[in-house]
């Protein structure tokens, strides 16, 4: 059996100010940690799949999950596609299924 693919996560949980933490779904939060490998690589699959690349397989890297009250995303903040220039791309999650892919050329920066 193939060894899985192995991947450096960062994961951050989005919460606003004076929002209650009890607003996150911190079920699906433990079932995404507990599948991060598999999730990761579908999420590379998706969007080679959704940019039409022969392979499914998106050169991208430097997964970050984002984790807010209303739902998560999944960001590749490198890779060596033009969509990933300058912001990364993300990938929109229901549950654990990836939905849509996020354009975020025109993202806003945010400073520190």
């Amino acid at each position: 059996m193939a060894e899985p693919e192995r991947w450096d996560v960062e994961v951050n949980v989005m919460v606003e100010a004076g929002e209650n933490i009890g607003v996150m779904d911190l079920r699906l939060l433990g079932e995404v940690l507990a599948r991060l490998g598999q999730v990761v690589s579908e999420a590379s699959r998706f969007v080679g799949s959704r940019l039409g690349l022969p392979d499914e397989q998106a050169a991208v890297d430097a997964p970050e999950g984002n984790f807010y009250a209303d739902g998560w995303m999944l960001r590749f903040a490198e890779g060596d596609l033009p969509i990933c220039e300058p912001y990364g791309v993300g990938v929109l999650f229901e549950g654990l299924r990836p939905v849509r892919l996020e354009d975020l050329r025109e993202a806003d920066s945010i400073e520190d």
